[in-house]
């Protein structure tokens, strides 16, 4: 599925100090007590002063990419509440080493007989590291994703395909306005069978963001997906949150709207509509023991609902929508490409 968060970046949360040597005239007495300097509390900070940064959002619940999965690996995160004053760790960030663990599961049935069913089974854990700081963390993706298809007759396409990756995802800030997010990640593609250099892919992502005004968040960088059919794709747009409850990512290629419609003190509730650019590219063997590349892309059209905890805990999501434009394309092959018929999707997630 498609890209991503849209990271990791943010505003210091360091307390402003008195300069050294500075003095204070009184009219106390020596050895008034009163003479003793006592420290100010806390000066409140700005927006621009404590600002959260990031190139694709800010790391909440390292959950649902801007960019999606199959364009840029899982990792992409965003930020939803506001984090404790002072706080040395990215706001959002879960103490310790680990930081998420992800699964989730999208089912594309076959409707009819030209239709293409496929049912996407997904599991990923993200680990945390300071590189060399907290502050310029280092993330550490590992996925794997079994497809189960459910193909019409006199096509050939295994029964079953995978994916295995590993994401190293490096976020910085410079400044109080810019921020980069930078990510490769090698994995193996294929059906199990073919076990060539065609099953190898690296993808990666380089993304700059400036923040224009407290509301408006400006995105660009490129996607490399290492796909026969889409090699590069440039990405980007605007993160637009004019309230607290309404966000809006006009983000290629996932654009997505979203409102909140509830929030208690233990979760808040949101829904949406959003868009993908689905499918991917996997090394194959055909049903004559010949070894070639297959590539599946389609468009989607979603709504979804998701709880989103206020503090560390258990997320979950639930999207339902349409696959249009499908496309099945074959590579180092005589055999000619495949237009799946339309069919609708439904997927879920569940992520600590």
């Amino acid at each position: 599925m498609l890209l991503v968060t849209w990271g990791l970046l943010w505003g210091s949360g360091d307390l402003r100090a008195d300069a050294p040597g500075e003095q204070t005239q009184t009219n106390h007495p020596a050895n008034d007590p009163s003479d003793t300097i006592v420290p100010l509390p806390p000066i409140e900070q700005g927006f621009f002063d404590r600002i959260r940064f990031a190139a694709i959002g800010d790391p909440q619940d390292l959950s649902e990419p801007l960019l999606l999965d199959d364009v840029a690996p899982p990792g992409q995160p965003r930020q939803e509440f506001e984090p404790p004053s002072g706080r040395k760790r990215p706001p959002g960030a879960k103490p310790g080493m680990l930081q998420q663990i992800l699964s989730t599961a999208t089912e594309l049935p076959k409707l009819n007989s030209d239709g293409l069913g496929l049912t996407w089974l997904e599991n990923s854990i993200t680990l945390g590291l300071p590189a060399p700081t907290v502050e310029s963390p280092l993330l550490i993706t590992t996925g794997f994703s079994g497809v189960l298809v459910d193909k019409p007759s006199g096509v050939d396409l295994p029964n079953e395909l995978f994916e295995g990756y590993v994401q190293a995802r490096w976020m910085r800030k410079f400044g109080d306005r810019l921020g980069v997010d930078l990510a490769v990640a090698p994995g193996w593609y294929s059906d199990f069978k073919n076990d060539t250099p065609q099953a190898l892919r690296i993808t990666g992502h380089g993304f700059g963001a400036w923040e224009a005004r407290n509301d408006l968040r400006v995105v660009a960088g490129l996607i490399y997906l290492d796909r026969y059919d889409v090699n590069m794709l440039p990405a980007g747009g605007l993160i637009w949150t004019p309230a607290d409850d309404k966000r809006f990512e006009l983000i290629f290629p996932r654009p997505r709207l979203a409102w909140r419609v509830a929030e208690t003190k233990r979760a808040a509730q949101w829904i949406y509509l959003a868009a993908e650019f689905g499918g991917n590219q996997w090394a194959m063997q055909s049903s004559t023991g010949h070894n070639q590349v297959v590539v599946m892309r389609d468009y989607r059209f979603l709504a979804g609902w998701e709880r989103r905890p206020a503090n560390l805990g258990i997320t979950w999501r639930l999207e339902t929508g349409w696959v249009t434009g499908r496309t099945v394309q074959y590579y180092d092959s005589t055999d000619a490409q495949f237009y799946p018929s339309d069919t609708f999707l439904a997927r879920a997630g569940v992520w600590y």
